[in-house]
């Protein structure tokens, strides 16, 4: 009975043991892939590696005194010590190419949309316009002083004031009618009118409000008068 139950128990440890056997096996076969691989690896690298030596020493003779071995060994230690700054140059230089990658991905719709709308501008004529004032601008410019240019400053805000005062619905509607009636007149080949025509139209109360406004124009046009002769000239005009 109890060589029976141990019988189980033995096979059981045989085939754990049978399996780590086949495990270390499997590992011993993996090392010795490995050792066969760095091995074909030396071989190969081993030539290279001489041939290298060879041009570098080649190279070497060739500088001759114009190189140090131990600025050399200097050089290399300070390059190993500047690769942490080169790598982070590097990343650096990968996101500005990433950067302009981008931009230049969204810069060709912009780029068509502006050609496009220029193309638009120069078909309405907007060019020509500039181009032509441009031509208007050095004209001002070849035919004013710099004396000219000074007074207008001077008086820029007077001017502004008049064309405002130009400007406004009365005096526009006034002109308005003025154009019309001179080129109804230049148009009619009708004789003038008579003196007694003239007359008749003074009874209208249109024309002698128009009459009141010319005369109080050519009055503000004319220059002002000196406060002591106008004095004395009211004086003759008042009975003794």
């Amino acid at each position: 009975m109890t060589t029976v139950d141990r019988r189980p128990d033995i096979d059981d440890r045989l085939e754990r043991l049978a399996d780590q056997v086949a495990e270390i096996a499997d590992e011993l076969r993996r090392q010795r892939e490995e050792r066969e691989r760095w091995r074909e690896l030396s071989q190969d690298l081993v030539p290279v590696g001489a041939a290298a030596l060879e041009a570098v020493s080649r190279e070497l003779d060739r500088l001759g005194d114009d190189v140090n071995v131990a600025d050399a060994v200097a050089f290399l230690e300070e390059l190993a010590r500047a690769l942490p700054t080169l790598r982070a140059g590097i990343g650096r230089l990968q996101a500005l190419a990433e950067l302009a990658e981008e931009v230049t991905d969204l810069a060709g719709p912009m780029t068509e949309s502006l050609i496009r709308r220029l193309g638009e501008l120069d078909d309405k004529g907007y060019f020509g316009f500039a181009k032509a004032g441009v031509g208007v601008v050095d004209r001002v410019v070849t035919s004013f002083s710099e004396d000219d240019v000074r007074a207008l400053g001077d008086n820029v805000v007077l001017i502004l004031e008049t064309i405002k005062e130009m400007t406004q619905p009365e005096v526009m509607t006034m002109l308005r009618r003025t154009v019309h009636t001179v080129r109804e007149d230049q148009a009619a080949s009708a004789p003038p009118p008579s003196l007694l025509s003239l007359l008749r139209e003074m009874r209208d109360p249109q024309v002698r409000r128009g009459l009141a406004r010319v005369l109080d124009m050519l009055r503000s046009a004319a220059p002002p008068t000196d406060p002591e002769h106008t004095t004395d000239e009211h004086r003759e005009e008042m009975p003794t």
